[in-house]
């Protein structure tokens, strides 16, 4: 026969087997870790989707510089902030560098992208990222 329990202890005893609230203590622990990893994901892929649009521009004003070899450092700019406008900070600047070399001209078009990568809750880390295009802009016959 077990040992008699006084009312006290027994309400206790009743709520050591109670479990309605650990669900609820238990998401208040997971939760705040699950959402600083999908905020991390969707960064990254944010991240990942301006170097594309800053790549794809500095592609664009590439194939203008084949089209028209005369243009000029801030028409390429131009271009290149055109293309970022809507799609990623178009705060980058284009360098052109003109080599003649033996049979011809190339050029080249290069830029320094810095992308901001942060998570609620922790640090933010800037990222930078170089793009360099060589365009051949005429060949020697």
């Amino acid at each position: 026969r077990p040992p008699s329990v006084s009312g006290s202890s027994r309400k206790g005893l009743g709520l050591a087997g109670d479990e309605r609230g650990a669900t609820v203590v238990e998401f208040a622990i997971v939760a705040p870790v699950m959402l600083m990893m999908l905020f991390g994901i969707f960064q990254f892929g944010w991240m990942q989707h301006s170097l594309s649009n800053v790549r794809h521009a500095m592609d664009r004003a590439s194939r203008a510089m084949v089209i028209d070899p005369e243009l000029t450092q801030p028409a390429l700019q131009a271009i290149v902030t055109s293309h970022l406008a809507g799609a990623a900070n178009p705060d980058v600047t284009v360098t052109l560098t003109k080599v003649e070399v033996e049979g011809g001209e190339i050029a080249d078009l290069s830029t320094a992208y810095v992308v901001e990568f942060g998570v609620p809750g922790l640090a933010t880390f800037s990222v930078p990222y170089n793009v360099k295009v060589t365009t051949v802009l005429r060949v020697a016959p």
